[in-house]
């Protein structure tokens, strides 16, 4: 035996390791040298001891007398020398690295119950292909390298160990099939395994929002009709024809200005920000429609106790507001200071005196009442004032119920200097217009609120069929002006403090930014398979990437101590973007014998282990201490 202090590089940086020297005889006969790690010690720099260069020599002088501290007595060496196995001294930088970041995602994804569902699937389906496989690849290609179907399924051999045996690129699509047809059950499995486990779910304030996605062309899908025995279409009573089935593909109002087909997501989330559930709808569907369809799909399903559903102006219609209160929930939503601006309320104030109460230009007018905020010139930035009043609300049924609704109204100057620049090029758009009555084609539908087109005689100014002549409606213009920096927010639960509802509002960006992560790190959009059932399948799959990353999201806000609903937000912790580049550089190297080099943890990668309780400690590690490593992380607990 020949017992030494080695040197190596590890991704830049000097380690030091005890090693054993050894003659080993290869398949053809040839004796060549081997060296067995007997122990690691760790960074070189930690066994500085300030004398400058020489540190090596000069630890390596000490190993030889027996003063160098190395963590186990020296007549223990012989015996750690045979029982140890043989390295590489100088790994090649990158031979064959393959992917083992996604032994995190495999752990989530087996927490989070989709693999238990998809076994059951598989089992009661008799599906033959790599079901629960396939499902994966989807998922971890999605957060980690987000491709088509068919580029996902291209690049399966990024992964240290086979995370599919499948070998046919079809079997992706029977998969997107069955995904389809799971969906519910994925989604119902997901919520019970977070409700249950330490994060929990926190649902006292829920959030709803809807937003849409575009495809790469210019064509939707027409409807499939009821028909008869001789293929004519069956109507109902007012005469339209019977929808057997809504197709998802359709033109409609684009959140991103695209005049392609769309799809509606609408996403239900809890206070922590984690998801709850989701639905797809055609991309014609109204906003306020999708929020009653998740309000008997959901909030009233869930069994969650009082939710209060948190929504934008797109859902604020007397239906909804009935569904929400009469089960017991309730509901803050924003409405348009705009639209209701002049509006006669037909609403009686709760105060003494009673009374209809005054429209919302005459209150918001009316300087009483405003709690402000000021900056350092005194200037105020912030307003707000709150009213309260008896509403009936009904649903189409005839169902009615009288509640106490509370409107806070609140301005900011931040808001209001956005809007202005928002709304400038409007303003002169609209000025614009009085001489060159043409541009009208291009904005017809905003602009016809606030001009009158007139057909004039241009020498006797009588009103005749002969030339057009643009009126600007001064007062509605005054009046889009006055509305600016203002915001309205209405809600049933009037015991808050109107700083409660404000906050508990200003929530909802954070929903927002789950589009934007599913639109943009998960690249959801656009959109490149076609049938309806596939393109659900393929939002399932943003869907269960999304829970993932907010759970560790979530984890890593606890982990550094910081509030999980505050207004940093994900931000504070690791971004979707860091988070799938942490995942997506963690890499095993293999460098011949057997044996692999890791690649350096980050110090995001780090940050995520520590926050999920894992650990890697691998130095140049041999495949079965990769596989135990991963084992290891699939024990994973939410």
């Amino acid at each position: 035996m020949s017992v030494f202090l080695d040197c190596f590089k590890n991704n830049g940086y000097d380690y030091i390791r005890i090693v054993d020297g050894r003659r080993h005889r290869k398949a053809d006969g040839k004796i060549s040298n081997r060296r067995v790690t007997v122990k690691n010690l760790g960074l070189l720099k930690r066994y500085d001891d300030g004398q400058g260069d020489g540190l090596l020599g000069r630890l390596r002088e000490r190993f030889r007398e027996g003063t160098l501290e190395i963590g186990m007595p020296y007549e223990e060496l012989p015996r750690r020398a045979e029982a140890a196995g043989p390295v590489i001294r100088k790994p090649a930088a990158r031979l064959d690295a393959r992917n083992i970041g996604y032994f995190v995602l495999e752990g989530l994804f087996g927490a989070l119950g989709v693999a238990e569902v998809l076994r059951r699937a598989k089992s009661e389906g008799q599906v033959e292909y790599d079901l629960v496989g396939l499902s994966r690849l989807l998922v971890y290609g999605r957060v980690l390298d987000p491709r088509s179907k068919k580029g996902t399924y291209e690049r399966r051999g990024r992964y240290l160990f086979d995370v599919t045996t499948s070998g046919d690129m079809q079997e992706i699509y029977r998969t997107l099939d069955v995904l389809d047809e799971e969906s519910e059950s994925i989604q119902r499995r997901m919520d019970a395994r977070i409700a249950k486990s330490g994060i929990g779910r926190k649902t006292e304030v829920t959030y709803y929002d809807v937003t849409n996605y575009y495809f790469e062309t210019m064509y939707g899908d027409e409807d499939v009709y009821e028909t008869d025995a001789d293929g004519k279409a069956l109507l109902d009573e007012k005469g339209k024809p019977l929808v057997k089935e809504k197709k998802l593909r359709k033109k409609g109002v684009s959140k991103e200005k695209k005049s392609s087909p769309i799809v509606a997501m609408g996403l239900y989330m809890d206070e922590n920000g984690i998801p709850i559930s989701y639905n797809m709808y055609p991309g014609n569907t109204q906003d306020k429609t999708t929020f009653k369809d998740m309000i008997e799909k959901s909030v009233n399903r869930q069994g969650f106790g009082k939710v209060i559903v948190v929504a934008d102006n797109g859902m604020n219609a007397q239906e909804n507001m009935y569904l929400l209160v009469a089960k017991g929930n309730g509901y803050i939503i924003s409405r348009s200071a705009k639209k209701s601006w002049t509006a006669e309320p037909e609403w009686e104030g709760t105060g003494p005196e009673g009374g209809k109460i005054r429209p919302l230009c005459e209150w918001a007018s009316d300087g009483g009442g405003y709690a402000c905020m000021h900056d350092d010139q005194g200037a105020v930035t912030f307003k707000s004032k709150s009213r309260e009043y008896r509403r009936e609300l009904s649903d189409k049924k005839g169902n009615r119920k009288t509640i106490v609704e509370k409107e806070v109204l609140f301005w900011s100057r931040a808001h209001y200097e956005r809007e202005v620049m928002q709304h400038r090029k409007f303003i002169e758009y609209l000025e614009s217009c009085r001489e060159h009555p043409d541009k009208l084609k291009d904005r017809q539908r905003k602009s016809q609120d606030y001009i009158k087109v007139l057909q004039t005689d241009p020498k006797t100014g009588e009103v005749l069929r002969t030339r057009e002549t643009v009126v600007l409606l001064e007062g509605k213009i005054a009046e889009y002006k006055a509305t600016m920096g203002y915001y309205s927010i209405v809600t049933s639960e009037a015991g808050l403090t109107d700083r409660e509802i404000i906050n508990r509002y200003h929530g909802l960006s954070r929903i927002e930014d789950s589009f934007r992560v599913i639109k943009s790190d998960l690249e959801g959009r656009p959109i490149y398979v076609k049938l309806d059932g596939h393109i659900r399948a393929h939002f399932l799959v943003c869907f269960v990437a999304l829970t993932m990353i907010r759970v560790v999201q979530h984890r890593v806000l606890a982990h550094l101590g910081r509030p999980k609903t505050g207004d940093g937000g994900w931000e504070s912790g690791i971004t979707a973007e860091r988070l799938a580049e942490a995942l997506g550089r963690f890499e095993a190297n293999h460098i011949g014998d057997g044996y692999y080099q890791l690649s350096e943890i980050s110090a995001d990668l780090g940050l995520v282990l520590d926050s999920l309780g894992l650990k890697c400690d691998l130095v140049l590690p041999g495949l079965s201490q990769i596989r135990a490593l991963k084992n290891s992380f699939a024990s994973l607990k939410l």
